[in-house]
């Protein structure tokens, strides 16, 4: 188990209402299934059984945590942790009181508003057209596909409709991996406890104990053939049906409805027919006549031929890559398109505007409280001597400290703060972590606050919400952190001041994180403003090595020089040097050396060439120059899409594949060089990943004005799912 992902008993007992009837969900064999909120997201917590004669013991929870640990997948359910505690309690038995031991193994997921699968088979109105009960196939297959390819492999072993979850888009998701094992080799494994639900269960699992990659297949037919036919289509317990008849009776039932429904009836049909043929083959009593996962989805693929994917039906026009274009003419094509919209939209785009006439767009660069103390690099003095401000500033006769700390972007104020927010200092605090960004919004960050510290939330009456705070407020000390704050209006940022004001008892104490340093003069208060300066270019050297991993190379002693160099010109910001750190891993050293010495660095800004902000943009732009062609051609057509624009990480890259922007391979498929291609992106920070659902949901980092060196940039938002 990681220390990170575990979540503590009591916070999981009080989003749960102490695991109340009224907040159960769901009911099985081996647990209960609760909803509750956690961190501000809906979660699914469940609670296993405890010493019963279906109960769990502490090696398949392990196991089952371990397995969820590892793998991450948009067809495979969101693991966000767990918890294993033992409490004493006092209970009565025959008659006596005693206390007696409690064993608490929990898990916690994301919440899938579509429920599971064998609840929404029966319903007349569930996923009418072909399409969406085609979606759910090929998502599960996906979701299999990724669990085999795993090293070790990953078996489910309980694949079900009960097992299979889905999100309010109909995206499927394997869920409960109580069963699930990891198995090295190809060879097959024998367990003498049979456990499972016997219908998806194949013979030889059933007869001998038999395990191997082929028992998921078989579930796997059995769980399509309910798909197309209903929760009734197939039971093992009366033999292998007639492949013809179900042939026929599955294309009788779905003909009429794709003739009404679907612009492409033939190749639909044949999807359909390919489909149960494939789920016939799985669920071959004989284990070497079936085919593997990987060959199912291979199968799955090539009907996908003559059906345009849905997700590219919305594609903004843009420049169409044909076989006879070589690359060269379509970057140049793409630039000159780039260029036309750069200069359309560049006022809008890229020149900051305090104009309350400005439109804001939806900002999901949104940040939370958690921070990676290990990685962080070069601001152990400013965080003792945040705190021991902070420390000294409450006193008798005040009450109430706001800290602004502000400096460029980049340089690492919101890391700072949750540095400050989590030190030991404040382990007595009450706290709350609210993410404020363009539109300060005093409701919503009094209702934040609200939720934080109590479970009261969404009071919509602005003098309520000054009263709960005051109530809240009252005897306690309270830290809050109101990170990345835009507002330049005095009154605004007054009547924000006014709504943090401290309470009977009450010590309060307000970090606000901004750019502005107009913002923090004004809002500070008992303090001054703290500027973040640059780091040193040591601390840049290593976070270069960090991320080059430069340890394990055996040419350290010739690569020093030259990277201390391209250190200090990082200008002292850490996403400068994170960006040419991942740029340079694996890289020989004539290519740090022409990073060092390229004619970039010398470009300068036309507002201002003494600004850090010039070696930002300098650094970045060197990272995009030292992209692949192909990387290079997927990265800026982001531009393509307006400022504040969202799309599915997935569509995307359908995108880039139709657009024929990826290399040729031998090795790998289009989807496999698209996810590295993100991969690399986020390496060299153009992308992050949202810190509220990690993994998930994608941001473009490279807010920053490019015009200079006519680099085109949106602020894209790519929600991965």
């Amino acid at each position: 188990m990681t220390a990170e992902m575990r979540i503590p008993l009591h916070d999981l007992r009080k989003i749960t209402t102490q695991f109340s009837v009224d907040s159960r969900i769901g009911k099985g064999g081996y647990g209960d299934v609760y909803k509750g909120v956690y961190k501000g997201r809906d979660v699914a917590v469940k609670l296993l059984h405890v010493d019963t004669v279906q109960g769990i013991d502490d090696l398949q929870y392990l196991s089952e945590v371990d397995i969820l640990s590892r793998i991450k997948h948009p067809n495979i359910i969101q693991f966000l942790g767990y918890s294993y505690e033992t409490t004493s309690e006092f209970v009565e038995h025959k008659g006596k009181k005693d206390f007696s031991k409690h064993i608490y193994r929990v898990l916690c997921f994301e919440y899938l508003q579509g429920g599971s699968l064998d609840k929404r088979l029966p319903e007349k109105s569930f996923a009418p057209d072909w399409s969406k009960r085609y979606v759910i196939i090929k998502g599960i297959c996906e979701g299999l596909d990724f669990l085999h390819g795993c090293k070790p492999p990953i078996f489910h072993l309980d694949l079900k409709p009960a097992n299979i979850l889905l999100d309010s888009e109909m995206v499927p998701k394997v869920a409960d991996f109580g069963l699930s094992r990891f198995f090295s080799g190809a060879r097959t494994h024998v367990t003498k406890q049979i456990r499972g639900t016997q219908t998806y269960m194949p013979p030889e699992f059933i007869n001998d104990g038999e395990i191997s990659n082929k028992n998921d297949v078989f579930s796997f037919g059995v769980v399509m053939i309910e798909i197309m036919t209903g929760p009734t289509g197939y039971s093992n317990s009366t033999g292998v049906p007639d492949v013809a008849q179900l042939t026929q009776e599955v294309l009788t039932r779905w003909s009429t409805t794709i003739e009404l429904t679907s612009k492409y009836i033939s190749e639909e049909l044949h999807q359909v027919k390919t489909c149960i043929g494939l789920a016939m083959h799985c669920v071959d009593s004989e284990r070497n006549n079936r085919p593997t996962v990987a060959d199912i989805l291979d199968a799955l693929n090539k009907t996908e031929t003559h059906i345009p994917k849905k997700q590219l039906t919305d594609v903004l026009p843009c420049p169409m890559v044909g076989s006879n274009n070589t690359m060269s003419n379509t970057l140049k094509e793409m630039a000159a398109e780039l260029d036309n919209i750069t200069n359309q939209n560049r006022h809008s785009i890229c020149m900051p505007d305090n104009s309350s006439s400005v439109k804001q767009v939806p900002d999901i660069r949104e940040t939370i409280s958690d921070v990676e103390e290990g990685l962080i690099i070069g601001r152990t003095e400013e965080i003792l001597e945040i705190v021991a401000t902070l420390c000294g500033s409450i006193t008798l006769d005040n009450k109430v400290t706001i800290l602004p700390i502000y400096g460029i972007g980049g340089v690492g104020k919101t890391t700072l703060a949750q540095l400050v927010f989590n030190d030991s200092q404040f382990a007595g605090y009450s706290r709350a972590w609210i993410y404020v960004s363009q539109n300060l919004d005093l409701n919503k960050i009094g209702n934040s606050i609200i939720s934080q510290l109590s479970e009261e939330s969404h009071i919509t009456n602005k003098q309520m919400i000054y009263k709960k705070l005051s109530g809240l407020f009252a005897g306690k000390k309270i830290l809050i952190v109101l990170d990345d704050v835009w507002e330049t209006n005095p009154r605004s940022l007054k009547d924000l001041k006014s709504m943090l004001r401290p309470a009977v008892g009450s010590m309060l104490t307000v970090i606000v994180t901004t750019r502005d340093e107009a913002i923090a003069r004004e809002i500070c208060h008992t303090v001054g403003p703290y500027k973040l300066e640059t780091l040193t270019n040591n601390s840049c050297w290593k976070i270069i090595k960090q991320k080059t991993a430069f340890k394990d190379r055996g040419d350290k002693k010739q690569l020093k020089h030259i990277g201390k160099e391209i250190a200090n010109k990082c200008g002292g910001v850490a996403l400068a040097a994170q960006s040419l750190g991942y740029t340079l891993k694996g890289k020989m050293s004539d290519e740090w050396e022409s990073v060092r010495d390229n004619y970039i660095w010398n470009l300068s800004s036309s507002e201002d060439p003494s600004s850090t902000d010039h070696e930002v943009l300098a650094s970045l732009l060197l990272s995009y120059s030292r992209m692949p062609d192909w990387l290079k051609l997927c990265f800026s057509y982001c531009a393509v899409f307006p400022k504040g624009h969202s799309i599915v990480k997935y569509d995307l890259i359908y995108q880039w594949i139709a657009l024929g922007f990826t290399e040729q391979s031998d090795v790998f498929d289009s989807m496999q060089l698209c996810e590295k291609y993100v991969a690399q992106l986020l390496g060299m920070s153009f992308l992050q990943y949202s810190k509220t659902q990690p993994s998930v949901i994608i941001t473009l980092l490279c807010y920053y004005s490019f015009q200079t060196y006519k680099f085109p940039l949106r602020c894209v938002h790519i929600y991965s799912r």
